[in-house]
C-alpha cells in the first residue's frame, strides 16, 4: 500500500530537492521539505501498520485512501511538469498552477495526518486495536521426547538429499562445541520440511541426542510462548525468567537438538539463546529463516545452508512419492504426471498441493482427469494453491519495506524465464525513483544493496556472477514468484506494460478501467513506437524500444520530458542529428544502438542528471565531447578516437567516470586521407591518468589497422580494476606494463590484443588479478607461467586459442586457482589441463574444476593456419544494455 507514497516522495525529491533540481522554489526549503516531512510521517504510519499487523477497518481504510491520494498527487504534479518542460522557453521558476497543486497536496496530507492521530487516540482510549499476535499454529514439542513432532503426509519431501546428508553430518560431527546450523530460503522452498526430516530421523538423530525440542517463532516473536513450546508448558502466566531458568536446567548435562523454525529477526535469537547451556557435549541448534542476515548473525559461514528450487528430477521424485508410492497409482499415469510436475516449476509446496489434489480427487484414478489437470494446471496454480502457497509468498512480500516492494514488483516487466542483467535492472530502478538516497553511497551502490537484500530473502535468484565472483551479474525471478509479483503489481497499480505485439500486457488488463489507475502506473514500451502520442506514455519515465521499424524516429520522442531511461535501436539510414535532445532534462540513462546511423549527440553529455551513456562504435566521436560534463556521469561507451591525432583528447570533462569504452578508429572512419593520416603522430592518452574514479576500461581498435603505440599502455590509470583489450596487437614484452597495475582484478585479452607465438610470464606481476580471459589470440603457441606472476588468480578462461596445446605447468603452484574454462580449444590442451587437475587431486586438493566446451579435434587443428595479424575478427554488435 505504501508504494504510491514512496513514488510521490521520490518524484518530489527528484524534481525539487537535488543539488541540481529541474525546478526551484524561492521557499522550497520551507514548502517542499515540509511536504516531504509529512509524506515520511505517512510512510512511517503505513510501515508501522504493516509491521504490527493491524487489521482495524478504520486503519485499513486510511491505507487505501493514502495510496489513492498519493497516486493522484503524483499524476497531477507530473502532468503539470510535462506542460512546463515542453514550453519552448521553459521557466526556471515553476508556474502558479504547480504551486497551487503542491499546496493542495500539502492540505490533503495534513488532513490524513489529523485522521491518523484521531484514530490512534480513539484506539488507545477504547483498546479497539489489540497488539498483534503470533501465528496460533505453533506446535508444542515435549523436550523430553526424542521424536514427538509429527510428520504429516503433506510435509513429506524428497529431492533435498544432498542438503539432508550435509546437515546430518554436521549435526553429528566430532565437534563438541555447541553449534548453530541455519537453513535459509524463501517461503515454500522446503526449509521447514527439511528440518522436519532431520528432526524425525529415528536411526541417527533419535539415538544420538538425549533431548529434542521444536519451536516455531513466526514473524512476531513472543519469548514466553517460545519457552513454553520448548518446555511443553501451558502455564503462560509464569514469569519469563522462571521459564528460561527451567529450560536451562532441563538441558544442562544433556546432549540436545533444538529446532527454531521460521525466525524473522535477530532479537528473537538474542532473547532465547541464553537458555541453551554449553556443556561441550555436541549439542546442536537447527534454525530456519527466510532472511539471510538473520542466518549470518546466528551461524558461522560453514554452518549456513541456502535452499534452492528443485530440479526436474527432484520434483518428480517428490511427486512420485506422494502419488505413486503413498497412493499406489498405476505407473501408466507417469507420462501425464511428468507433464504436471514440469508445470509446477520446482517449488516443493506447489508440488505437494497439486499432488494432494490429484491423489484425493477420486478413489478410482482416471487418465482423463489427469489430462484435464495438465490442460488447466495454469488456472489451478493460480487459484487453488494460491490459498496455501501464495499466503506463504505473501508473508515474505509483506515483510519487505516499501522501497523493496516496489523493486521486487518491478521484476514483472521482464519476460518470463529470462536472465536479467543487473546493470540494466539497477538503471531502471534508479530511473523509476525507487531508491532511498543514503549518505556516502551512490545510487548504483544503494540499488545493488537492494538487490542483494532481495537475494538474501530468497525472492530473487542469482543466475550468473561477475568475472571474479564478487558481484551479481545476472539475476532471475522464479516463475512462481514472477506470477505473484504480477498479481501484487496489479493491486498496487505500479506497472503497465505494452508488449511487442502492440497488445496490453496481462498486467495492464485490470488497470485500463480507471484513468487514475493508468496515470498511477509505471510505463514500459518495447519494440513499438505507435504509443508515443498516448497521454500516459507521454508521462513515462522509462522507454525501451529494441528496434525501430522506420528509417527515422518520430521527433515527438524528445517531448517525453519525464524520461529518465531511454534505450533505442535505430536503422542505419536513420538521422536524428537535429532532434532537441536537450529537452530531456531529466534523462539519466541513454542507450542508442544505431547500426552505423548518422548521429551527433549534441549536448547530451551536458544534461544535468545524465549518468550512463552508451553509443555504438563510431557514433560518439572526440569532437562531440562538451567542455563541461556534469559530475553525475559514470558510464561512457563507446567514445571513438582516431589512432593518429595531433591533439591530446581532453578527459577533464568526464572526471568522475567509472566505466569507459574507447574505440580507436582508422583513417577511413576519421574522414582523413591516407596521406594526411601518415603525417599525424600516434594519439596521446595521458589524460586518462587524471581519471581517478575510473575502474573499468575497454579498448578496441579498428579491425584493419597495425599495432597500437606502446604509449597507450603507459596511460592506463593505476586504480583500474578491470581492463579489456581487443585487436590492439601489443607485443608480449609490453605485458610488463599491464601487470604492474596495482589494483587490476580482471584482465580480458580478445582478438589479437597481443601478438607473438610465446608468452613468457615470469617474476612478480598481477598482484590482485583474480580473473584472466584469453580469447582468439591466433598466434599464441607457447605459454610459460611463474606462480609469482599470478599469486591469487582464481579463474582462467581460454577460448579459440587453437595453437596452444599445453597448459602451463606453473599454474600448479597457484593454490587459489579454482576454475579452468576451456572453449573451442585444442584437444591436447584439454587433456593437459585435466592431467593438471588430477595432479592437484593426488595432492589432496579437489577444489579445482576444469570445464570444457566444443573441444576441437587434432585433425582440424593440423590443417589450420593462423590468420594474418593485420586482419582482425569482425566486431560483434553490442545489444541494448
Amino acid at each position: 500500500m505504501a508504494i504510491p507514497l514512496v513514488n510521490l516522495l521520490n518524484t518530489i525529491e527528484f524534481h525539487f530537492l537535488q543539488p541540481l533540481p529541474c525546478l526551484s522554489f524561492d521557499d522550497r526549503e520551507i514548502m517542499i521539505e515540509s511536504l516531504c516531512k509529512k509524506l515520511r510521517f505517512l510512510q512511517a504510519f503505513l510501515e508501522d501498520s504493516q509491521k504490527n499487523n493491524i487489521n482495524c477497518p478504520a486503519w485499513r481504510g486510511l491505507e487505501t485512501e493514502i495510496r489513492d491520494v498519493a497516486a493522484e498527487a503524483e499524476s497531477k504534479i507530473e502532468s503539470e511538469l510535462y506542460q512546463l518542460y515542453n514550453e519552448e522557453d521553459a521557466p526556471v521558476e515553476p508556474c502558479q498552477s504547480l504551486h497551487q497543486i503542491l499546496q493542495q497536496v500539502t492540505r490533503d496530507i495534513e488532513s490524513l495526518e489529523r485522521r491518523i492521530l484521531q484514530i490512534q487516540i480513539e484506539s488507545n482510549r477504547n483498546h479497539s486495536v489489540e497488539p498483534p499476535r503470533r501465528n496460533a499454529a505453533i506446535q508444542n514439542i515435549n523436550a523430553d521426547s526424542s521424536s514427538k513432532r509429527s510428520s504429516e503426509p503433506n510435509n513429506v519431501m524428497v529431492g533435498c538429499d544432498d542438503e539432508f546428508d550435509t546437515i546430518m553430518h554436521k549435526l553429528i560431527s566430532d565437534s563438541n562445541s555447541l553449534e548453530v546450523i541455519s537453513i535459509t530460503g524463501m517461503g515454500g522452498i522446503g526449509k521447514t520440511t527439511l528440518a522436519e526430516r532431520v528432526y524425525n530421523d529415528k536411526v541417527v538423530i533419535a539415538s544420538y541426542f538425549d533431548i529434542q525440542a521444536w519451536t516455531t517463532v513466526s514473524q512476531k516473536h513472543n519469548l514466553r510462548e517460545m519457552l513454553c513450546d520448548l518446555l511443553r508448558s501451558n502455564d503462560t502466566n509464569r514469569d519469563v525468567s522462571y521459564l528460561a531458568s527451567q529450560l536451562r536446567q532441563k538441558l544442562l548435562g544433556q546432549r540436545y537438538l533444538i529446532v527454531i523454525d521460521d525466525i524473522w529477526d535477530t532479537q528473537a535469537w538474542d532473547d532465547i539463546h541464553r537458555c541453551f547451556p554449553e556443556d561441550l557435549n555436541g549439542s546442536r541448534i537447527l534454525l530456519t529463516t527466510r532472511l539471510k542476515q538473520v542466518a549470518d548473525y546466528v551461524s558461522s559461514g560453514n554452518n549456513l545452508y541456502s535452499m534452492r528450487f528443485l530440479n526436474l528430477n527432484e520434483s518428480w521424485n517428490l511427486f512420485y512419492k506422494k502419488v505413486f508410492v503413498e497412493k499406489k497409482f498405476p505407473l501408466e499415469f507417469e507420462k501425464v504426471g511428468r507433464g504436471i510436475v514440469e508445470k509446477c516449476q520446482g517449488l516443493p509446496l506447489t508440488i505437494i498441493v497439486v499432488a494432494g489434489l490429484l491423489s484425493s480427487s477420486s478413489n478410482k484414478p482416471s487418465l482423463n482427469q489427469w489430462e484435464n489437470v495438465v490442460a488447466n494446471l495454469d488456472l489451478l496454480l493460480d487459484i487453488d494453491p494460491e490459498k496455501k502457497c501464495s499466503k506463504i509468498l505473501s508473508l515474505s512480500y509483506d515483510h519487505l519495506p516499501p522501497h523493496l516492494k516496489a523493486c521486487f514488483l518491478y521484476f514483472g516487466i521482464f519476460p518470463e524465464d529470462r536472465a536479467i542483467k543487473v546493470k540494466r535492472l539497477i538503471k531502471l530502478w534508479i530511473a523509476e525513483g525507487f531508491l532511498k538516497l543514503e549518505l556516502n553511497k551512490s545510487m548504483e551502490e544503494v540499488a545493488y544493496d537492494y538487490l542483494q537484500d532481495l537475494v538474501d530473502r530468497g525472492l530473487v535468484q542469482i543466475d550468473k556472477w561477475s568475472s571474479f565472483g564478487n558481484k551479481i551479474k545476472y539475476c532471475k525471478l522464479h516463475d512462481v514468484l514472477r506470477s505473484f509479483s504480477l498479481r501484487e503489481a496489479r493491486t498496487e497499480k505500479l506497472l503497465y506494460v505494452i508488449n511487442e505485439n502492440d497488445n496490453v500486457h496481462e498486467l495492464g488488463v485490470g488497470l485500463a478501467a480507471s484513468s487514475l489507475d493508468r496515470k498511477a502506473c509505471r510505463w514500459v514500451v518495447s519494440d513499438q513506437l505507435s504509443h508515443i502520442d498516448d497521454e500516459p506514455i507521454s508521462r513515462s519515465r522509462v522507454l525501451s524500444i529494441s528496434e525501430s521499424p522506420e528509417y527515422h524516429l518520430p521527433r515527438e520522442i524528445v517531448d517525453l520530458v519525464h524520461l529518465r531511461y531511454l534505450a533505442l535501436r535505430i536503422h542505419r539510414r536513420a538521422s536524428i542529428n537535429n532532434y532537441q535532445w536537450c529537452k530531456l532534462r531529466c534523462l539519466q540513462t541513454l542507450i542508442i544502438f544505431d547500426d552505423w546511423a548518422s548521429f551527433s549527440p549534441n549536448n547530451i553529455l551536458g544534461m544535468p542528471h545524465i549518468r550512463h551513456v552508451h553509443f555504438s562504435q563510431g557514433s560518439l566521436k572526440h569532437r562531440h565531447l562538451p567542455k563541461l560534463v556534469q559530475g553525475n556521469l559514470q558510464t561512457l561507451s563507446w567514445l571513438s578516437l582516431p589512432q593518429r591525432f595531433q591533439t591530446e583528447p581532453d578527459f577533464k570533462a568526464i572526471p568522475n567516470v567509472k566505466e569507459l569504452g574507447i574505440y580507436l578508429m582508422g583513417y577511413e572512419e576519421s574522414y582523413l586521407s591516407e596521406e594526411t593520416w601518415d603525417l599525424l603522430p600516434p594519439i596521446s592518452m595521458e589524460g586518462l591518468l587524471n581519471l581517478h574514479q575510473l575502474e573499468n576500461l575497454k579498448f578496441e581498435t579498428y579491425r584493419f589497422f597495425p599495432k597500437c603505440d606502446i604509449k597507450l599502455l603507459k596511460a592506463f590509470p593505476p586504480n583500474l580494476k578491470k581492463l579489456t583489450l581487443k585487436g590492439t596487437l601489443f607485443s608480449w614484452e609490453d605485458m610488463t606494463i599491464i601487470n604492474a597495475l596495482p589494483n587490476l582484478e580482471v584482465l580480458k585479452l580478445r582478438e589479437d590484443a597481443f601478438c607473438g607465438s610465446e608468452w613468457k610470464a615470469t617474476g612478480n606481476g598481477f598482484c590482485k588479478l583474480k580473473y584472466l580471459e584469453v580469447t582468439k589470440l591466433s598466434s599464441l603457441e607457447h605459454w610459460s607461467v611463474d606462480a609469482d606472476h599470478f599469486p591469487i588468480l582464481e579463474c582462467i578462461s581460454l577460448n579459440y586459442c587453437r595453437l596452444l596445446v599445453e597448459f602451463p605447468t606453473g599454474f600448479g603452484d597457484i593454490n587459489t586457482l579454482q576454475l579452468i574454462d576451456l572453449k573451442n580449444c585444442h584437444s591436447l590442451l584439454v587433456t593437459s589441463a585435466k592431467n593438471f587437475q588430477e595432479e592437484r587431486r593426488d595432492l589432496g586438493d579437489d577444489k579445482l574444476v576444469v570445464r570444457q566446451f566444443y573441444t576441437l579435434p587434432k585433425k582440424i587443428i593440423d590443417g589450420w593456419k593462423p590468420a594474418d595479424t593485420s586482419t582482425k575478427w569482425s566486431a560483434t554488435p553490442t545489444p541494448i544494455d
